[in-house]
């Protein structure tokens, strides 16, 4: 009778635990089909605070407004940095990736991929030690000086062909804050830099003021995520303004800068 009642209790136990087996494995399938049906938008970014960065709150502004949108769309966002050559090419041609940002606006980007509404406004211009200040006019009084510009990065049109019809002479950098040390080394007259940029990486540094900020600006350029040229970059395209018309960006972008004390 012992033994019976023993296989019988070890006959139930083996039932259990295979029903129990067969549930978890249920929820777990579940779950899992839940994860892969998720809405994604897989984008790839750069560091560029205060615009993007991973130990930036939320990540940075540009990135804070994307991930608005992309939730206000019905998506979730995921970010991969990298520095800028290796974004765009990664955002452009990856299949693991539906694009890149944040983006200036160019009329070659426009056809090389579908731009979104604008997640921001940068605004460029020419800082340069206090103590080799100087002041121009004309964009091409700047030509008598070779600037430091980040490799890759537009500087909006005018700026560009003089670039490339060898009127302005300028001096390659990987990175914001590589220019930025090249100016406080003294190796360069002054760089090409956003505002928020300069004053956010000075800020880190600590040495604001030795460097300042030309009050003409080169240009004020929009910010956009740049979706590849595919039937479904144009549909997430498409589905993200739908998420921006939701946001005040001017607000945002107040709001987050309010963050830093630059001053």
């Amino acid at each position: 009778m012992n033994n019976m009642k023993k296989l019988l209790t070890g006959f139930s136990l083996l039932i259990l635990f295979w029903v129990h087996g067969n549930l978890l494995a249920q929820n777990t399938g579940s779950e899992t089909n839940v994860y892969t049906n998720e809405k994604i938008i897989r984008l790839a970014t750069l560091e560029w605070p205060p615009y993007n960065g991973l130990l930036l709150p939320q990540e940075g502004i540009a990135t804070r407004v994307a991930t608005l949108a992309a939730r206000a769309s019905g998506y979730r966002l995921l970010t991969s940095y990298d520095e800028w050559t290796k974004t765009v090419e990664k955002g452009m041609n990856s299949t693991g990736f539906d694009g890149f940002f944040p983006e200036y606006f160019t009329k070659e980007r426009e056809q090389s991929c579908h731009l979104s509404q604008s997640i921001g406004t940068s605004l460029l211009g020419v800082a340069t030690l206090k103590r080799n200040a100087f002041n121009w006019n004309d964009m091409s009084d700047l030509s008598v000086y070779t600037l430091g510009v980040v490799d890759g990065y537009s500087n909006g049109e005018t700026f560009d062909n003089l670039v490339k019809d060898k009127k302005q002479l300028v001096e390659l950098a990987p990175s914001d804050a590589a220019n930025t040390q090249k100016l406080l080394q003294g190796k360069v007259k002054g760089i090409v830099i956003d505002r928020n940029v300069l004053r956010y990486t000075l800020s880190r540094l600590k040495t604001k003021e030795v460097v300042v900020f030309n009050p003409k600006p080169i240009a004020e350029l929009t910010l956009h995520v740049c979706f590849q040229k595919t039937a479904k970059g144009k549909k997430l395209k498409e589905e993200f303004d739908g998420g921006l018309k939701q946001i005040n960006l001017k607000r945002a972008e107040a709001e987050y800068l309010n963050l830093f004390r630059y001053d």
